[in-house]
């Protein structure tokens, strides 16, 4: 897969895993497009089913279904960090390593969202994917499996975006809440 290519995935992944509004709604049919133009058949049948989702159920059943599968499941947030510290005072230390990373190139955060946040760090890498060689990256983005069991424990529609997400990453088999991820950056940089 060609890196300009992987960069627009990860923004639709961005996309697809924020918090449902009307802008996001509004852009099913954008999503569908962007979607239609992936060389991966695979890639566009999935991310146009999930576009066709959004643009048919209300956005506020969209809404009560985000809140309860990423908000009211603390296993199930897309705040990585958590599921890698916890509540402990390391988690601030690692939250401050990813703004300063943001801020090193130059990100301005468009968001106002914790720094680990998935969809956050997914647009973070669609414009700076030499970012994936940061260890503290590398090892937020080796929780995204854990999230993926948590989220298929009962059907959601953001299974797509995840199951997709996981596939780019290296298998992290071993790399657990306190494992990293060591090849991540060969998986994004491809």
């Amino acid at each position: 897969m060609k890196p300009q290519e992987k960069g627009k995935i990860l923004k639709l992944l961005s996309v697809c895993l924020s918090y449902p509004d009307d802008a996001l709604a509004a852009a099913a049919p954008e999503i569908e497009q962007a979607a239609a133009g992936l060389g991966d058949p695979n890639l566009r049948m999935q991310l146009s089913a999930f576009a066709a989702e959004l643009a048919t159920r209300p956005l506020l059943s969209l809404q009560e279904h985000y809140t309860a599968v990423f908000d009211m499941r603390p296993q199930a947030s897309l705040n990585l960090t958590y599921h890698l510290l916890g509540d402990r005072e390391e988690r601030g230390r690692a939250l401050a390593g990813l703004l300063a990373l943001y801020q090193r190139s130059g990100f301005e955060p468009a968001v106002n969202e914790l720094p680990d946040y998935l969809p956050l760090m997914l647009e973070f890498l669609s414009i700076a994917p030499e970012a994936a060689t940061d260890s503290q990256m590398s090892r937020c983005l080796s929780a995204v499996p854990v999230l993926l069991e948590h989220i298929a424990e009962s059907p959601s529609i953001y299974a797509v975006p995840l199951e997709i997400l996981g596939r780019m990453l290296p298998d992290a088999g071993d790399a657990g809440p306190s494992g990293a991820s060591d090849g991540l950056p060969a998986a994004l940089e491809e």
